[in-house]
């Protein structure tokens, strides 16, 4: 019987030559511990509730500002229907303000709240002041001027500092608003004693300073400082020289020194100031002022660079208004210092050693007439104490804040106020030392100024 061949059997799995082969091939997974199973399950939990936590954070964020808008689209419905019925007619006292006198608090409590946080102040002063608990000299005393005065300016300048109330918080009057302004300009304090005076925050007066000043230059300085009639100059008026327009000079204010052109500030006294060019009447109020420049410049710089110098130049300060004087043509003319130039419409005295009587006589009318600059200075600088201190306001804004001075200054002397003589005495000291004039160099000297100077003093009596 013939044997039949026997298929070969598969080996095993765990015969030796398999497991060579599966030594040579690299594994594909690491052998994983139970720890570290459990501690990737436990990662995996805490990402996973993490994720949960974030997700209800966020609805709960976006619920509350739902909750918000829908209170105030209520609040607008509820003021706008309030105001619609106060102004229907047999209905203006259904709605009361709360914060006003006499107020019942009938409007809804969500027209009552404060949508934003402010800091409580105290308004106390202003109270007491507002209900007339000040006296006449009181007044002057704290604001300069009169109390017809202060209401002259705040009717004149309400509708350009007056703001209207908010949602957020009541405006600040017009009158608290003219009244701290006036403080500041006249006691020089800082702006945190203003703060406490009147319950306002320190910017908010900074910033009120600036909006009144900017008011009065641009409502009142028009108004009040502009050129006198030239008929009125040729009729007299109140000058001892025949057509004398005004007299002119400058005056230096401190200042701190500035971050840049530092040394362009600093004058010959030792400090840093700002020149003040000003033409002054027979009343002492100024009619032309020029304010801005370095205190370093002389004063015939500061006059070159002015408008009234252009406009005097070319003809049109004072036109048509000569008149025959010893058969000279004298034009209407200004009155300056030995430090101006001399030119047919800007007279200054004689600088002989030697002057004939003519021309002593001229020079003792020009003094007497030059007084009116240091008294107008004097009694600016008094009334408005801020010029007399070192002005820490920033130098582009100081052209503004000086022209306001200058302005009220005149309306003061418009309206009569009083000037009280301790405000010179306080800074008599100070004037003496920022004497506006200085002697100049000789130089060659107009042939018509000269024989417009020379008709003047011939017809001087003496």
């Amino acid at each position: 019987m013939a044997a039949t061949p026997q298929q070969p059997s598969c080996p095993p799995s765990g015969s030796p030559g398999q497991g060579r082969r599966g030594e040579e091939a690299p594994q594909l997974l690491p052998t994983l511990s139970r720890g570290t199973v459990a501690l990737c399950l436990l990662y995996y939990m805490r990402l996973q509730r993490g994720r949960r936590l974030r997700e209800a954070a966020r609805r709960r964020r976006a619920a509350r500002h739902r909750r918000a808008q829908a209170r105030s689209r209520q609040r607008f419905a509820l003021l706008w229907l309030c105001r619609t019925l106060a102004r229907a007619p047999g209905l203006a006292g259904f709605c009361q303000d709360p914060s006003g006198s006499g107020g019942d608090g009938s409007l809804p409590r969500l027209l009552r709240e404060r949508r934003l946080w402010s800091k409580a102040r105290s308004s106390a002063f202003w109270e007491i002041v507002r209900a007339k608990a000040f006296s006449q000299w009181e007044w002057v005393e704290n604001f300069r001027v009169s109390p017809g005065t202060f209401d002259y300016l705040c009717a004149q300048l309400r509708g350009a500092i007056q703001r209207r109330d908010t949602n957020m918080r009541r405006a600040i009057p017009a009158d608290v608003r003219l009244a701290m302004t006036l403080w500041r300009l006249g006691a020089c304090t800082e702006y945190r004693a203003v703060e406490q005076l009147f319950g306002v925050s320190r910017s908010t007066v900074c910033k009120i300073l600036r909006d009144v000043c900017e008011a009065v230059v641009g409502i009142l300085t028009p108004l009040y400082v502009r050129p006198p009639d030239p008929a009125e100059v040729a009729a007299g008026n109140g000058f001892p020289l025949p057509q004398l327009a005004g007299v002119l000079g400058s005056l230096h204010i401190p200042i701190r020194a500035p971050n840049e052109n530092a040394a362009g500030y600093y004058n010959r006294h030792g400090w840093h100031s700002v020149v003040v060019q000003a033409a002054v009447d027979s009343r002492g109020c100024f009619w032309d002022i020029n304010v801005g420049c370095p205190g370093r410049v002389t004063d015939s710089q500061v006059l070159c660079t002015s408008e009234l110098y252009q406009r005097a130049q070319e003809g049109e300060l004072f036109s048509g208004a000569s008149q025959a004087i010893r058969g000279v043509q004298v034009p209407v003319y200004l009155l300056g210092g030995c430090s101006y130039p001399f030119l047919p419409w800007l007279m200054r005295p004689y600088r002989d050693e030697v002057l004939t009587p003519a021309q002593h006589r001229f020079n003792e009318y020009a003094a007497a007439a030059r007084t009116v600059v240091g008294v107008a200075f004097g009694r600016l600088r008094g009334r408005w104490r801020c010029l007399t201190k070192r002005n820490d306001t920033d130098v582009s804004f100081l052209p503004t804040l000086i022209a306001a001075c200058c302005t009220l200054h005149n309306v003061c002397e418009a309206r009569g106020d009083v000037f009280q003589p301790c405000w010179m005495e306080q800074h008599a000291d100070e004037q003496r030392e920022e004497h506006p004039f200085n002697d100049g160099g000789e130089g060659e000297e107009d042939a018509e100024a000269v024989a417009i100077r020379d008709a003047l003093a011939s017809a001087l009596r003496g």
